[in-house]
């Protein structure tokens, strides 16, 4: 006795198709990159400015040159939230990816910084906040197991 499976497989290859064909990405508008700089306003030897130390402001106007005014809001509010160490992680690994993408693509148009920009610090705050979570997680398991073997 045989079962048929996948009598239709039209179907399903136009479906895997569009799921792998990920999302259309829109190019940045004239507001999105208002603020954003060339690699070679930027220079070969670029550094954020910013550490673990600096204020959200800061924080904000340095990322600005890389993804403009709007995103730049967005990621530092994202970036103080993970606290100082993870803060000064994310922004370290923004700063090492970039310069290293800057070195490569010296002529990259803003446009070009603006979508490599938004790349590395997706990256590195999920990494950040990834981190972060894995630690308090692994902190709060500890504490409870304290508890029940001095409470029980």
């Amino acid at each position: 006795m045989s079962t048929r499976i996948g009598s239709n497989s039209s179907s399903f290859a136009a479906t895997t198709a569009a799921r792998t064909a990920g999302p259309t990405i829109q190019p940045p508008s004239a507001e999105d990159l208002k603020g954003v700089k060339s690699a070679s306003d930027l220079g070969s030897d670029f550094k954020l400015g910013v550490n673990t130390d600096s204020k959200l402001e800061d924080v904000m106007s340095s990322l600005a040159q890389l993804v403009g005014e709007k995103k730049a809001q967005g990621y530092g509010m994202t970036i103080e939230s993970l606290g100082k160490s993870f803060k000064g992680r994310a922004l370290e690994g923004i700063q090492k990816d970039m310069a290293t993408w800057l070195k490569a693509n010296p002529n990259a148009s803003p446009e070009k910084v603006f979508e490599q920009a938004s790349k590395v610090m997706m990256k590195q705050v999920l990494m950040q906040q990834t981190f972060k979570q894995t630690i308090d997680q692994m902190s709060s398991a500890a504490v409870n197991r304290m508890k029940d073997t001095f409470e029980g």
